[in-house]
């Protein structure tokens, strides 16, 4: 064993390391070491803060106030079509066509709308007893809804059309009126279903029925009876048109607390 040990390295000496220049703190730490927490309260860090403070402030502000004008200016827009419309006409004195023109004079007390029926005594009955004597008699009309037989009456100034005639005697019925309609005059159909001998559509039928291919149509669509308008129910339906501004003038026209009208094209 001495003999073995004899030839062994000799054991390292461990010394206690001092600190050298090499090993001593560089500047950049050292002031890095110096810099308080983001929470410390220093005199230079309490102007970013307070200015970063005034800043959010401002935009708040200002987004509120843009929020404000958005608001003002959507209400104001969609109450334009309603304060412009003067005169809407209803063709047809149906069950739908008489609820949608109940439907629009209710909105509006000093609005004209005017019902272009074939039955001289329903347009008494509605003129002086504020009834249809034959669709919905159980139920009252406003008193600005106004019946009669002659077409250039109902049609002279109206702002809006509501066809409500059914389909199978659209064509000659709008033939028959298309002298007294304005090129311009909207026409939004209430009516639903083909013409039995052409397979048209109210689309096809009333352009070529009024001689007119740019006449401004509106189709007016979805699951909803007459009886649910009159009843004030809840009630959802769709306007399409090819027009977006007409579909949104029409929506504004229509929509009420108890009528959702939703957009399509």
């Amino acid at each position: 064993m001495a003999a073995a040990a004899a030839f062994l390295p000799p054991a390292p000496i461990f010394r206690p390391r001092t600190t050298t220049a090499r090993h001593r703190a560089s500047p950049i730490c050292a002031a890095a070491s110096d810099v308080p927490p983001p929470d410390a309260e220093t005199d230079e860090g309490e102007a970013p803060r307070s200015g970063r403070k005034d800043r959010r402030r401002v935009v708040r502000i200002a987004w509120e106030k843009l929020v404000r004008w958005s608001r003002s200016w959507r209400s104001r827009n969609r109450s334009d079509v309603l304060e412009t419309t003067r005169k809407v006409v209803v063709l047809g004195g149906g069950s739908f066509g008489t609820a949608m023109a109940a439907q629009v004079a209710a909105k509006k007390p000093d609005l004209e709308v005017a019902m272009l029926l074939r039955d001289d005594l329903v347009c008494r009955s509605i003129n002086h007893r504020h009834v249809n004597s034959k669709y919905l008699s159980e139920y009252s009309l406003p008193e600005n809804i106004v019946a009669t037989t002659s077409a250039s009456e109902a049609l002279a100034g109206a702002d809006f059309c509501f066809h409500a005639v059914p389909v199978q005697f659209s064509s000659s019925f709008l033939g028959s009126i298309s002298t007294y309609v304005d090129p311009k005059l909207p026409f939004i159909s209430l009516s639903k279903g083909l013409e039995l001998n052409t397979l048209r559509t109210m689309s096809q039928i009333i352009p070529l029925a009024l001689g007119n291919p740019r006449q401004p149509f509106i189709v007016l669509s979805g699951p909803s009876f007459a009886v649910e308008l009159m009843e004030k129910l809840p009630t959802a339906m769709v306007v399409a048109s090819k027009d977006k501004k007409l579909a949104s003038a029409v929506q504004q026209l229509l929509a009420s607390s108890n009528l959702r009208i939703s957009t399509s094209r």
